[in-house]
């Protein structure tokens, strides 16, 4: 279900000089929530060794398993990107309060992914899986719309909406007339998601969706007349 949000701002100019029109300048909002239907994870492998050979052959066998478990899921490849890679030392005594000399004692590999879930429904059980399979740091779970094209549509026309029905609105409270419109431009809008609990009692992880809300912000200057 769609609940559409409107705003506005409203700001009467009176001509400069005496050939320019008097103007109505307004800003409409249109506001669309949408049940989002794909998240986005970032999750990473991380694993210890005293090698740095054996520190990599370990994690490249935990992000296999990551792996085959995703495409089991249907994750196509094209959803799932590497976003960091990288061996660390780590070191021993290495404090500038220490007498001793720092050594290092192991290596840290670390494989960071970023995966696109298009399936909702499969979510929870996605995220218990990669945790079986070795995914050991989780940064957190976005989500959005796979097609957000008809809902900041739908929110455009809420904000033209939303200018027009005022304009009406204020010309009639001021007495003068709306002669056209000189200019429409837009400006920043977008999508944010907010909790919203839902059930999700089939899913091996409990996880809320929530609510995206796609905003549209529109200016409007109006020639007004007597």
């Amino acid at each position: 279900m769609k609940r559409i949000v409107l705003g506005l701002a409203l700001l009467l100019a009176p001509p400069v000089f005496a050939d320019e029109p008097a103007t109505m300048m307004l800003t409409g909002t249109g506001v669309v929530e949408v049940v989002p239907d794909m998240a986005t994870i970032s999750l990473g492998v991380t694993n210890h060794q005293e090698v740095a050979a054996e520190a990599l052959a370990e994690n490249s066998r935990a992000l296999a398993e990551v792996f085959d478990v995703l495409a089991g899921a249907g994750i196509a490849e094209a959803d799932i990107q590497t976003t960091r890679f990288d061996v660390q030392p780590i070191w021993r005594n290495r404090s500038y309060d220490s007498t001793e000399i720092a050594q290092i004692e192991g290596y840290a590999v670390s494989n960071h992914l970023t995966i696109h879930v298009r399936d909702l429904d499969q979510l929870g059980a996605v995220l218990d899986a990669v945790a079986r399979a070795g995914a050991n740091e989780f940064q957190g779970i976005s989500f959005g719309m796979q097609d957000p094209g008809p809902a900041t549509d739908a929110a455009r026309r809420a904000a033209i909406a939303d200018a027009q029905a005022r304009a009406v609105l204020y010309a009639e409270a001021a007495g003068v007339d709306i002669l056209g419109i000189i200019t429409i431009s837009e400006t920043g809008g977008g999508g944010a998601p907010r909790p919203e609990m839902m059930s999700m009692a089939t899913r091996a992880v409990p996880v809320a969706e929530g609510s995206l809300s796609i905003t549209a912000n529109v200016n409007i200057t109006y020639e007004i007349g007597n």
